[in-house]
C-alpha cells in the first residue's frame, strides 16, 4: 500500500530566479500615468541579436480558458527601432504576429495597447482572461494582453517597469523586486511567467491572511465599495485553512493573490475566474457582498486548488505552451474536473457543507452532464479538440470532470481499505514530477496505474479514454449511498443560454455561450447581445417566469423561432435578429442521492474515510 505523501513545497524567490535577473532578456516598461483614448503605451528593449528576421507575436490562445482570444487585437500602431530611434521595417502578418526585418539592428519595440473590455468586434474576451484600462480608476494586466514576445525567444528573462498613479498600489503575486516613487519593478525567468502572473492597480483596498508559511494577499476593485477586501478575509480564511489541512497543512506555495473585479455596470464580457499558478483573476457583476458570499466561495475553492495541479503537477503541452500554436493535453480530466471535485470535497470534509448538501451537488453534476453534453465522449478526445471540434463540450470538464474524479476517488478508497485516496494519488505523482519536470501525456495513466494497482487500467479504459457512461449506481454503493438513475423528457429552452440583468437597461443580457445546446447554437448568441423581444413580444425587466412560459406554450416543433436582441457593431448597438426553428431539447431531471439507511461494514468504512476528516 502506498504510503501517503507530503507535499513539496516551492521555494517561491528561488522558483522565479529573481539573483539570475540581473541582467534581462526582455526589458519591458508601461506606463499607465499617461492614458489616450483609453489606450497606453509599451515599450520593449531588446539584447542584440543574430537574426536577419524575426516575429514578434502577442498569444492566440492562453492556459486555463481553451478559447481562442487573438490578443494581438488590442495592438496599435506598433514600431520597431534601432538604437538611434530610426523606424525599421515592420509587417503584420496576423492578427497576432509582425515580422521585423534587420533583426539585427533591432534595439527596442513600441506599440499602443487598449483593452479587451472595450473590444467591440470579434470574439468578446471573459472579463477574468482580459485587460482593463480605466483611467483614474482601474487597471487589470494580465500580461497576455499588454506584452508579447519574440519568436524563439520564450526562455528570455523578462523585467517589467510600471509607471503607475501616485495613489494607486500594484496587487500581484510577483514580488516587487524595486519600488522608486511611483515606478514598480517586476522581473520574471521566462515570458509564461509574465502570462501567469496577472497584476492589478487600483486605489488601495487589500487584505493579507497568512496560512501556515504562505501570505494570502487579497486585493478588491469594487466600485461601490459594496465588496471589500476585511469581508473576503474572513469568508476566505475559513476556506483556506480547510484547504491547507486537506493538503496535509502545508501549501506548496509562498505567496498567493487573489485579484477581485467587480463591475458596476454590465459589459459584454462572459464573468467568472481564471487560474493562475500563484493568483486567480476574478470578473463579477457587484452586488451585496453577503448576497455574494457563497458563490465567491465555491469559485475562489476551485481556483485556489490550482497551486495542485497544473502548478504541481502538469504535461509538457502545459510546461511548454505554444501560445501561437498550442497542443492540447489529453487530460483536462485533471486540471480542472479534479480540482473541481476537490473544491467542493474539502468543503464536506471539513464541515464547511454538510454530507447532504455534497450528495445533492454530485447530483446537480449528473444532471447537467448529462443535459447538456455529450455522455459517451471520451474525456480524452473532449481535451485534445477542445479548441475546435469539441469547444462546445468543454463545460462537461466541470460537471463530469469532476464525476470522474469522484469515482476514482471512491474506487481508491475501496480498493485500499480507505487508506489511500485521491488527494494522496496527486500528492504522489506531484512528488514524481513538481513544477519543473512536466510529465508526458501519455504516460500518465501508467504511473497512476503503477502507483496503485492494475485495475485502475481498467477504470481509465471504459470511462477517461473509453466511451463507456460513469457507472454512479457501482461507485455510490460502495460508500452505501443510493443512487436511482435520472429519467429525462424533451421541454422547449432558449437555448441553454446564460443570462444576467444590465442593471443600466434593464434587459436581460448574454453572460455566457459556452453551454448552448443544439439550439442555442443554431440561432447564433453572442456574449453581451441584449434581449428585446421573443417572438415579437418585447422581453420585460421582471416577471421572467410567466413571460417564459407563455412564449413556450404558444410555439409548435419546426416552426420559425425569432430572438430580437441589441449587440454591440463597429462601436454602436444595433437590433439583430436570430432565427431558427423550434426544437425540443432534451433535459435530464435530478437523479435521486441518498444515503442507505443500513449500510454494510466496509459501505460505512468507505463513507467515513471518503466524507469525514
Amino acid at each position: 500500500m502506498p504510503q501517503k505523501p507530503i507535499f513539496l513545497t516551492c521555494a517561491f524567490l528561488s522558483l522565479f530566479g529573481i539573483s539570475l535577473l540581473a541582467d534581462p532578456g526582455y526589458q519591458y516598461s508601461v506606463d499607465l500615468t499617461n492614458v489616450v483614448h483609453d489606450r497606453v503605451q509599451v515599450t520593449l528593449t531588446v539584447p542584440k541579436m543574430d537574426q536577419s528576421t524575426i516575429c514578434f507575436r502577442f498569444p492566440k490562445v492562453i492556459p486555463g480558458t481553451y478559447t481562442t482570444y487573438d490578443f494581438g487585437r488590442v495592438v496599435q500602431d506598433l514600431r520597431a527601432m534601432d538604437e538611434e530611434g530610426r523606424d525599421l521595417d515592420v509587417i503584420r502578418k496576423d492578427v497576432n504576429t509582425w515580422k521585423i526585418k534587420d533583426a539585427k539592428k533591432l534595439h527596442s519595440i513600441q506599440y499602443w495597447v487598449d483593452d479587451t473590455y472595450d473590444l467591440t468586434e470579434g470574439k468578446a474576451v471573459s472579463g477574468m482572461s482580459g485587460t482593463n484600462i480605466e483611467e483614474g480608476e482601474n487597471f487589470l494586466l494580465n500580461g497576455h494582453g499588454f506584452f508579447g514576445y519574440l519568436d524563439g525567444c520564450e526562455e528570455w528573462p523578462v523585467q517589467i517597469d510600471v509607471l503607475r498613479p501616485e495613489t494607486f498600489y500594484g496587487s500581484s503575486a510577483y514580488p516587487k523586486v524595486e519600488t522608486l516613487g511611483n515606478r514598480d519593478r517586476y522581473q520574471a525567468p521566462r515570458y509564461n511567467y509574465v502570462v501567469d502572473m496577472p497584476i492589478m492597480y487600483n486605489q488601495p483596498d487589500t487584505a493579507t491572511i497568512r496560512i501556515g508559511n504562505t501570505d494570502v494577499l487579497i486585493s478588491v476593485h469594487s466600485p461601490n465599495h459594496l465588496v471589500q477586501a476585511d469581508y473576503l478575509k474572513e469568508v476566505y480564511g475559513r476556506l483556506l485553512q480547510s484547504q491547507s489541512a486537506y493538503l496535509g497543512g502545508e501549501l506548496p506555495v509562498e505567496r498567493y493573490a487573489f485579484l477581485m473585479y467587480f463591475m458596476s455596470e454590465s459589459l459584454p464580457i462572459g464573468t467568472g475566474a481564471l487560474e493562475h499558478n500563484y493568483s486567480s483573476v476574478y470578473c463579477l457583476p457587484e452586488m451585496d457582498q453577503e448576497i455574494l458570499s457563497p458563490f465567491l466561495v465555491n469559485i475562489a475553492a476551485h481556483e485556489f486548488f490550482h497551486i495542485l495541479t497544473p502548478l504541481q503537477l502538469h504535461s509538457r503541452e502545459i510546461h511548454n505552451f505554444d501560445f501561437h500554436d498550442p497542443d492540447m493535453s489529453r487530460h483536462l480530466w485533471l486540471y480542472e474536473g479534479v480540482t473541481e471535485y476537490f473544491a467542493h470535497h474539502n468543503q464536506v470534509r471539513s464541515g464547511l457543507i454538510s454530507e447532504t448538501e455534497f450528495l445533492k451537488r454530485m447530483a446537480g453534476k449528473i444532471q447537467d452532464s448529462k443535459t447538456r453534453y455529450q455522455d459517451d465522449l471520451p474525456f480524452t478526445k473532449l481535451s485534445e479538440e477542445c479548441l475546435g471540434k469539441y469547444a462546445h463540450e468543454y463545460g462537461n470538464v466541470y460537471q463530469k470532470g469532476a464525476l470522474i474524479a469522484m469515482c476514482l476517488d471512491l474506487e481508491l478508497i475501496n480498493w485500499s481499505d480507505g487508506e489511500y485516496r485521491l488527494i494522496d494519488l496527486l500528492g504522489d505523482l506531484a512528488n514524481m514530477y513538481g513544477p519543473q519536470r512536466p510529465f508526458r501525456d501519455r504516460d500518465l495513466i501508467g504511473d497512476i496505474v503503477h502507483l496503485t494497482d492494475a485495475r485502475f487500467q481498467a477504470f481509465f479504459n471504459q470511462f477517461v479514454t473509453g466511451h463507456t457512461p460513469l457507472d454512479y449506481a457501482y461507485f455510490f454503493n460502495l460508500a452505501g449511498v443510493a443512487y436511482t438513475p435520472p429519467s429525462d423528457t424533451m421541454v422547449y429552452s432558449l437555448g441553454d443560454v446564460q443570462l444576467g440583468m444590465n442593471q443600466e437597461t434593464g434587459r436581460l443580457v448574454v453572460n455566457g455561450v459556452y453551454q448552448l445546446n443544439e439550439f442555442g447554437r443554431a440561432l447564433g448568441y453572442k456574449e453581451g447581445d441584449e434581449l428585446v423581444s421573443i417572438q415579437g413580444q418585447p422581453v420585460p425587466s421582471s416577471s421572467f417566469g410567466p413571460y417564459f412560459k407563455g412564449i413556450f406554450a404558444q410555439v409548435k416543433e419546426g416552426e420559425r423561432f425569432e430572438v430580437a436582441v441589441l449587440r454591440k457593431q463597429g462601436g454602436s448597438a444595433q437590433e439583430v435578429r436570430l432565427v431558427a426553428p423550434i426544437r425540443r431539447v432534451r433535459q435530464v431531471l435530478t437523479p435521486e442521492v441518498s444515503f442507505r439507511d443500513r449500510a454494510s461494514k466496509r459501505q460505512t468504512m468507505n463513507r467515513n474515510a471518503w466524507l469525514k476528516s
